[in-house]
């Protein structure tokens, strides 16, 4: 075999490597691609119908884009119902409940993380097998709990069950994120003078902003969007959160798809702000806190 002819054989050989690469990824970005259509497409309705008008909404021809573009639907949902007592209401809940998590969060996990006690392994996995629980298993429980102190038909109900739902995942995560900080700036910091909780607060927590962004955004979006607790506990509807005041648009023999598709279009755009103005800190976090722990 001569020289030419190896030389040959080589080049198409690596030529066939690159094809079939191309068509392994090319593959793949149409997965991907059917994936995201599939996924966004809900979404797309959703943006769609809330700026039809009424008679175009409930045509019996649809189309994929509104023929006449109004935000009449917007208008009416925000001005002729309870809708902004909803949003209010449900900002309140999940803003603090998100503090409280967030709060109790970093201590617990900056605790697992560098403090050595007994048992911190077995009370992490503890956490996380909490996790695996259904929400719908713990509601009657819970409801017989808030019941008892006297909470039940208030929006601390609420921020209650949503932070003690929240602190198995954003504890192990901030954990995670802890671990993978080196221990020798805390050395160094502690040869300086500065006691451990100093050290935590100017030290770890700047150095932790992705880790608290992650749970920050996890913690909110939990509270903004939960559904099954705000139905048991809230009584008054003065005390809906948007997910039972959107519902409430259900009535005896219709449905008002004109307020809640422009209900659930406010809905949506907080939090797709919220990423978007957090995305870049919520992958560092998610990345950093998946490293160890």
């Amino acid at each position: 075999m001569t020289a030419t002819t190896t030389t040959r054989m080589e080049s198409v050989t690596l030529l066939r490597q690159r094809y079939r690469r191309a068509f392994i990824a090319l593959l793949a970005y149409g997965v991907l691609a059917v994936a995201a259509t599939v996924a966004l497409f809900p979404v797309f309705w959703m943006a769609s119908s809330s700026l039809k008008p009424g008679p175009e909404l409930f045509a019996r021809d649809m189309t994929l884009l509104p023929v006449n573009w109004t935000l009449e639907n917007y208008r009416n949902v925000w001005n002729n119902t309870n809708f902004p007592r909803y949003f209010w209401n449900s900002f309140q809940v999940a803003a603090l409940s998100t503090i409280l998590s967030v709060v109790i969060s970093m201590y617990a996990a900056y605790a697992l993380a560098r403090i050595q006690f007994a048992g911190r392994y077995a009370f992490g996995l503890l956490m996380l097998v909490t996790q695996m629980f259904p929400h719908i298993l713990l509601v009657l429980p819970l409801f017989l709990i808030i019941q008892r102190i006297g909470l039940l038909n208030t929006h601390a109900a609420l921020i209650i069950a949503y932070t003690a739902f929240s602190l198995p995942f954003t504890i192990w995560l901030l954990r995670g994120f802890f671990e993978s900080i080196p221990e020798e700036l805390e050395e160094a910091a502690a040869i300086d003078g500065a006691s451990q909780l100093m050290t935590f607060h100017r030290i770890i927590l700047p150095l932790a902003g992705p880790g608290l962004a992650a749970v920050t955004m996890f913690g909110f979006i939990r509270g903004w969007n939960e559904f099954l607790f705000a139905l048991v506990f809230l009584q008054s509807r003065e005390l809906f959160t948007l997910p039972i005041g959107l519902a409430n648009f259900q009535e005896e023999y219709t449905f008002r798809w004109d307020l809640i598709m422009a209900g659930a279009g406010i809905i949506t755009l907080p939090v797709l702000f919220l990423f978007l103005l957090m995305q870049r800190f919520i992958v560092q976090g998610l990345l950093g806190g998946a490293v160890k722990g």
